[in-house]
């Protein structure tokens, strides 16, 4: 990734350069919900350096168990079992894996446009041009299907239940003509340009999971941990999937940490080596995960988000009546965009006022 600048310092929302000026990062790589250098995970992550660096694959210790609880209790079922990975893009591999390995069924669907991470087997799930070209043969029965967008769309509808419908009606088509899907990866809300389906397109896309035996992963690496007002993004549609997938700000944004959790029943894979990774027990990523739930919790994120939420849309809804270079803007908690375009009627990108 080329460099934009030279940073000396990054806290809480805020990242300094070399020459003093001062930014508010509303970027922050997806992994600041709790801030830059924020003192719970530091502080916990020079206790535990001191107290367990490092826990050797074949044996495990406190803090690994008490992260993997702290992350299934956030869930609504809590009926799931967690693995840790060192990466995000390692994490959606690892759900793959599994997938493959409950159904017997190597054949993916996920979403033209979606991004799922950069190593060979995740850009083979990804849908965007991009991080595949050059790159030549991947993995084989990776399929895409059409990402919920009521924005743009085949239909030029702006109608969220028809765009809705419309989706799946296709996803289901593939699912009956192609055969032998085991899984269906998509983003609950995508974190590049906040589309937010209705409730509707999760309660029938479970149905079909449920009906065709396929299991359902959510990709929620840069969107989850109260991001959008839920502490897990699919608890905003009522629904649970058969594998979520962490990262990103999990590890409180200092150490890189990621998590598979699947469902209680998929835990099936005790006669292979599924993921032997080097820190799949991770002593300071756990540490850094149960002080960044500890955080989340003590100050009450979640009421924050939601104040904060709704007082960004009241200001955006005022600009969007003003101006006519924005075409919509979206939001779910803080996860929050904005269309620039040349024309509310075209809705044609204004990449250059961008």
């Amino acid at each position: 990734t080329p460099c934009l600048n030279s940073i000396v310092d990054a806290e809480g929302c805020y990242i300094t350069d070399v020459n003093g000026r001062k930014y508010l990062d509303f970027h922050g790589n997806s992994i600041h919900q709790i801030g830059y250098k924020n003192p719970y995970v530091t502080e916990a992550v020079k206790k535990q350096l001191d107290e367990l660096p490092f826990i050797p694959r074949r044996f495990t210790a406190d803090i690994a168990v008490k992260a993997a609880e702290a992350l299934i209790n956030k869930t609504t079922s809590k009926d799931y079992k967690v693995l840790f990975t060192p990466s995000g893009s390692a994490a959606v591999g690892l759900a793959l894996k599994i997938a493959r390995k409950w159904t017997g069924k190597h054949k993916v669907i996920s979403m033209w446009e979606s991004f799922h991470g950069a190593g060979l087997d995740t850009i083979a799930v990804g849908g965007e041009y991009v991080f595949k070209k050059d790159m030549g043969p991947q993995m084989p029965g990776m399929l895409k299907a059409i990402p919920f967008n009521a924005y743009r769309n085949l239909l030029g509808s702006h109608s969220h239940e028809a765009v809705a419908t419309f989706c799946l009606d296709y996803l289901e088509y593939m699912i009956q003509h192609e055969g032998e899907i085991g899984a269906i990866l998509l983003e609950p809300i995508r974190a590049t340009d906040t589309h937010i389906p209705p409730i509707s397109y999760f309660t029938r896309l479970r149905k079909i999971c449920d009906e065709y035996g396929i299991l359902l992963i959510f990709d929620e690496i840069p969107t989850a941990l109260m991001r959008s007002g839920r502490f897990y993004v699919h608890q905003n549609f009522d629904i649970e999937p058969d594998i979520l997938v962490l990262g990103k700000g999990l590890g409180g944004g200092v150490i890189p940490q990621a998590a598979v959790l699947t469902r209680t029943q998929f835990d099936c894979a005790g006669d292979i080596s599924l993921g032997h990774y080097t820190h799949e027990k991770p002593a300071l990523g756990s540490a850094a995960i149960c002080a960044t739930i500890d955080y989340i919790d003590d100050l009450n994120l979640q009421e924050q988000c939601i104040s904060r939420s709704e007082f960004v849309r009241g200001k955006l809804e005022a600009l969007l009546a003003k101006h006519l270079c924005i075409g919509d803007v979206r939001i779910a908690g803080l996860l929050i965009s904005i269309e620039l375009v040349k024309s509310r009627e075209t809705r044609e990108m204004n990449e250059e006022l961008a």
